[in-house]
């Protein structure tokens, strides 16, 4: 479903003026193959440039068409089906000499925020208003993060009491910032190379703006590495208490096995065809059970003072 809003410098909110004229944001949600076909006559592209745009795996990178930049960039996704294994999803802007056009797989946050509330830049300014959209990316993407880093602060005041569920969401949230790491930084060597004016002409306040927007994501790149980092050294601690939890069990198991052999032995002895101490005594059976019990004793103790058990 295709969305025309114009904004000019007089007016206070973007409108959606239901047509197309020359310094339009054209916005496209939930796209479909006839969308991207009025796209391609807007913009004028071939059908084959924008097939990447409907690939929920399309990586983040720039192209020139004669005149109109594409930029293919991928955006936190919203709350979804703890089944689901991506994590972000696609966003293309095709800027064009008349329309700012951006294309989205399915209705993003972020874009819904900015048509939502007041914008202070006028829709035909291009490169200010992409800059923007992607300061508003950035900082959803540093949102995000520390919404997870606070669920990895929170694993570690329970460490002692780890369970298989802990670990499995330990595991969702490494690939959930490994994705994040994967559309920040191409993102941000992209607009990197904005900054010489190889594809816009940046006024003053313009490169203020990118160069906020670059700082912005190199810091939330920055966060995704730090709770990565986490991430791995909490894997390790639970490694080393589950190796040490298995190692006391092992020795347990031992030290139960060789005290509970005691008894086996010393019934095996008196329990032989032969003439044995106390065979006629009317109190065998009690010594032959205090016999075990006292062996048992002592090994009990020595292996309590060598605490395994």
């Amino acid at each position: 479903m295709l969305n025309i809003y114009f904004k000019n410098s007089k007016t206070n909110r973007l409108e959606n003026i239901g047509k197309i004229k020359d310094g339009v944001w054209i916005n496209a949600s939930h796209l479909e193959h006839d969308d991207l076909e009025k796209i391609t006559k807007m913009a004028n592209l071939d059908l084959l440039d924008l097939q990447d745009v409907l690939d929920l795996h399309e990586l983040p990178r720039i192209e020139r068409q004669e005149k109109t930049l594409l930029f293919f960039v991928r955006i936190p996704r919203e709350k979804i089906d703890d089944r689901e294994i991506i994590h972000t999803t696609p966003l293309t802007f095709i800027i064009t000499e008349k329309y700012f056009i951006s294309l989205a797989l399915f209705e993003d946050k972020v874009i819904k925020d900015i048509l939502k509330n007041s914008l202070a830049i006028a829709t035909d300014q291009k490169a200010k208003l992409l800059i923007h959209i992607f300061l508003k990316i950035s900082q959803r993407f540093t949102s995000r993060v520390r919404e997870v880093n606070n669920l990895v602060a929170s694993q570690k005041k329970k460490i002692e009491n780890i369970t298989d569920a802990d670990i499995n969401e330990l595991i969702k949230y490494e690939d959930l910032l490994n994705q994040y790491m994967s559309a920040l930084i191409p993102v941000r060597n992209v607009f990197e190379g904005m900054v010489p004016g190889n594809y816009f002409k940046l006024e003053e306040e313009d490169n203020d703006l990118l160069n906020d927007m670059i700082i912005s994501i190199r810091q939330s790149a920055e966060i995704c590495q730090v709770n990565l980092k986490s991430i791995k050294s909490l894997r390790d601690s639970y490694q080393i208490l589950f190796t040490n939890k298995l190692n006391r069990t092992i020795q347990f198991l031992t030290a139960f096995t060789i005290i509970m052999t005691i008894p086996t032995i010393v019934a095996s002895l008196f329990g032989m065809n032969v003439a044995l101490p106390f065979a006629t005594h009317p109190l065998a059976f009690v010594y032959v059970l205090v016999i075990s019990f006292v062996a048992v004793g002592v090994f009990f103790l020595i292996f309590y003072k060598k605490k395994w058990l």
